[in-house]
């Protein structure tokens, strides 16, 4: 039985994430914040954070999921910000390096984002080949710097490690202020789900179900270097409401709904993005589920109330191509 760390065990990801392990007959130790439940209850982001006695008590572990993190949506480096950057960069440098003091060094499987790439000079974007011009905001910034010091840390621990980079993240348990979610709530009121500009601009959703599948098969597998976690494929906007609105009517009985366009309000221009996943298929057997099967998934968890404690119970049982 594997024995794998997971920061941020507690949240979106981390619900699906436990799920994913468990089902490869892992044994979880959960880090989170106090208050959540984890198994380890503490704040990643906190100054005075003892990696160390992290380290001292939870004993040998097999494997590192680092996905602590705030998403923020700022540019300023505010107190917020800063915290972090803690908890993004330093934190997991940290408490890798604890581990290897004591005398194991875990394999670690860093979640990042595809918020490290700006716009590139071509798509769809190769991993091994990320363009250098990140997302200029404080979380892609953070994330950036946390792969660039993890590298000099596997140099010198002599233990590498891999990075796995999401897209868009949605599925049962996403925050419902999020796109596609705004999109299902409008049409399962039966309201038309709204799309700022023309709608033309390519986003790319990857399911929390799948990702967690990444992030569990490169633990277990122990690959090396950069994977996306992305969806089957990039999509317009526009194409990704009205699959919403497609959803919706099929589950609420109700007549067609017609995607508006809001003119006034412009796209972002970071999200124009595809993703190679070339990779991830052949490394560890990555396989995203249908765009339309995973909103239907997200939809029905709306319908139940939203319940984050319910999350993983909306999606199949965890696919399994390796066990611990």
């Amino acid at each position: 039985m594997a024995r794998v760390l997971v920061t941020g065990s507690q949240g979106f990801v981390g619900k699906h994430l436990r799920a994913a392990l468990v089902a490869r007959r892992c044994e979880v130790i959960g880090v989170d914040r106090p208050g959540t439940g984890a198994e380890v209850q503490v704040d990643l982001s906190a100054p005075e954070l003892d990696t160390g006695a992290i380290a001292r008590a939870t004993g040998r572990v097999d494997a590192i999921i680092y996905m602590a993190a705030t998403i923020t949506r700022g540019s300023s480096v505010d107190a917020l910000a800063r915290g972090n950057l803690r908890a993004i960069a330093e934190a997991p440098l940290r408490l890798w390096e604890s581990f290897a003091e004591l005398g194991t060094t875990p394999h670690q499987v860093y979640c990042s984002t595809y918020k490290t790439y700006g716009p590139p000079a071509s798509l769809p974007i190769d991993p091994l080949l990320p363009p250098q011009r990140p997302d200029p905001h404080s979380y892609g910034s953070a994330k950036s710097l946390a792969e660039r010091l993890l590298a000099l840390s596997a140099a010198r621990l002599g233990a590498p490690f891999a990075v796995v980079r999401p897209t868009c993240i949605y599925g049962p348990g996403q925050h419902l202020h999020n796109a596609i979610p705004l999109f299902l709530k409008a049409g399962l009121a039966g309201k038309n789900p709204q799309v700022n500009g023309a709608g033309q601009s390519l986003r790319d959703d990857v399911l929390a179900y799948d990702l967690s599948f990444c992030m569990a098969e490169a633990a277990l597998r122990r690959a090396e270097g950069p994977f996306h976690a992305a969806g089957e494929k990039a999509r317009t906007i526009l194409e990704t409401a009205q699959i919403c609105g497609e959803v919706a009517s099929q589950l609420t009985g109700g007549g067609p709904l017609a995607v508006e366009l809001d003119r006034s309000r412009p796209e972002k221009w970071w999200i124009d993005q595809s993703f190679d996943l070339a990779r991830s298929r052949e490394l560890l057997g990555y396989e995203p589920t249908p765009l339309r099967d995973g909103i239907t998934w997200e939809a029905r968890w709306i319908q139940a109330g939203a319940h984050p404690e319910q999350t993983p119970s909306f999606c199949p049982a965890p696919r399994v191509l390796t066990s611990a």
